[in-house]
């Protein structure tokens, strides 16, 4: 597959609670990866809260701009560093949780990412609120059969999967 010789981000340029007032979309020179980095096309990406606390400065203070946003990708993997790629090979269809993810292509570790079954959006959610509802109720709420779970937010995301986790554990759920 041919790659294009620039690519899109979009990137922090100022801190700021107005969303479109803080980022830019920046053009760049095509990365190739290193040892045990995959280059990904991004092909669906997750927009969450944490975005915008993110380009608010709200996260992380002390980080001045630019600095790139985005949390979790799910794409395909278009070149590989070489062998040390953990298993990752072109063509993959992959989901990876790393700084930058809103842009068109990303440069990560091949340890960080995730291989899929296939390329779908309906993967991103896993990442960030799936992940953080198996670990809050797993790791810290000790979830188990009988318990009560109160889940205050349970319309969005990360609160939809603390709901469905908490039932399948057999837990009744409040929320």
């Amino acid at each position: 597959m041919a790659l294009p010789a620039t690519y899109r981000r979009v990137r922090v340029a100022k801190l700021s609670t107005q969303f479109r007032e803080a980022v830019e979309i920046v053009t760049q020179t095509m990365p190739r990866p290193g040892p045990g980095e995959v280059l990904v096309r991004n092909r669906y990406i997750g927009i969450n809260a944490s975005d915008v606390n993110y380009t608010a400065g709200r996260y992380n203070p002390g980080t001045a701009p630019p600095f790139d946003i985005g949390f979790e990708a799910v794409g395909q993997v278009v070149q590989t560093g070489g062998s040390d790629c953990a298993g990752i090979k072109e063509g993959d269809a992959i989901a990876v949780m790393y700084d930058g993810a809103f842009s068109e292509y990303n440069i990560v570790p091949a340890r960080r990412t995730f291989k899929l079954p296939r390329l779908a959006a309906e993967y991103v959610p896993l990442l960030v609120s799936g992940l953080t509802a198996a670990i809050s109720l797993e790791d810290l709420g000790n979830l188990g059969p009988e318990k009560t779970v109160l889940v205050t937010a349970a319309a969005g995301g990360t609160g939809q999967f603390a709901v469905q986790l908490a039932k399948a554990a057999g837990c009744k759920v409040i929320g």
